[in-house]
């Protein structure tokens, strides 16, 4: 987040568009469709020495990096609309789980911060200040403000400083979180009458990696016996995961078929040496009257949760499945 004393608005604001592909928003909109590799530059008249919100006249989204844009700026001599200039606080984005209130006031005491509001960190914090926000929600991808909580923790440490000190803390503040709830240690096994293991592989840590579900912390070959004197090898995965098995089951349900119903793969679920049937991954309003239906279902929940670049890649990993079978 950079911001830009300026007595040029118009001009500079039309270099951003034309030059940079920015995005003029309001400040809620521009938080909502930003991302991290993205910078957000707040125009407001020149002499604010320290800018508040209020003092923002405009706000523009510019899809690069703050370092890059500056040297953009620099190279095509655009510094001459630019008055001064000052860098915002760095934001950090939290994923928490359980009691988030506890884990904010962890988080708060651990490193000496404040507690306040996204507008308050915004006016009182300086370039060698941090934000640290926090979610429920995956952060691997783009999120909305109604998405993170109201409560947000304002730590007087540069942003990288503090990036590095939390990476090895993290699990902490997230394990502080749980109370009575505890992590699921899965077995997903892999068995495809066409030996393309590594493909439904590759499919499935994908999806998994997208949902971010949980962590994948071994795989191997092994042996499932399906009927009694018969064994056939399977690959077997291990997923530790803070999702009921039921959820996990459903999402594997939808990874088995393709958007005709067709089924790919078989994905059983052990939880605590027992395997969990299809059946008990039916919810109670849902119709579907066979593994296919509901198949088709799941996978549709799947695909709401995937973006565009995301939907393309799991359709290429389809096609290539489907190739290897001919």
């Amino acid at each position: 987040m950079l911001v830009f004393n300026s007595s040029h608005m118009d001009a500079l604001t039309k270099i951003m568009i034309e030059h940079f592909h920015g995005v003029v928003a309001d400040i809620d909109s521009a938080f909502e469709i930003s991302g991290e590799d993205d910078t957000i530059v707040f125009l407001t008249d020149p002499g604010k020495k320290k800018a508040e919100l209020s003092d923002v006249k405009s706000t523009i989204v510019v899809p690069l990096p703050s370092d890059d844009l500056f040297s953009a700026l620099i190279n095509i001599k655009a510094t001459q609309y630019i008055e001064d200039s000052h860098i915002s606080p760095g934001l950090l984005i939290m994923r928490t789980v359980g009691d988030h209130e506890k884990i904010i006031e962890s988080v708060c005491e651990t490193y000496h911060g404040q507690i306040l509001s996204f507008s308050e960190c915004l006016n009182r914090g300086t370039s060698n200040q941090t934000i640290i926000s926090f979610t429920n929600q995956p952060v691997n991808r783009k999120l909305s403000l109604k998405d993170i909580h109201p409560k947000h923790v304002l730590v007087d440490m540069d942003v990288h400083k503090l990036y590095r000190k939390m990476r090895s803390q993290v699990l902490r503040f997230f394990n502080e979180g749980f109370q009575d709830k505890n992590w699921y240690d899965l077995e997903i096994r892999i068995y495809d009458r066409y030996s393309q293991y590594m493909n439904h592989y590759e499919r499935l840590s994908f999806v998994l990696d997208v949902l971010d579900v949980g962590l994948i912390l071994g795989e191997s070959w092994g042996k499932d016996h399906p009927r009694f004197l018969m064994s056939v090898m399977v690959y077997q995965i291990r997923l530790f995961t803070l999702l009921d098995p039921i959820e996990i089951k459903r999402i594997l349900i939808g990874l088995e078929h393709l958007e005709d119903g067709t089924r790919i793969i078989d994905l059983d679920l052990i939880y605590k040496g027992n395997k969990i049937e299809w059946p008990r991954a039916i919810e109670k309003n849902n119709t579907a009257k066979s593994r296919n239906e509901l198949g088709k279902t799941y996978r549709g929940e799947i695909l709401k949760k995937l973006d565009k670049e995301e939907k393309a890649l799991l359709q290429e990993m389809e096609k290539k499945i489907l190739k290897s079978r001919y």
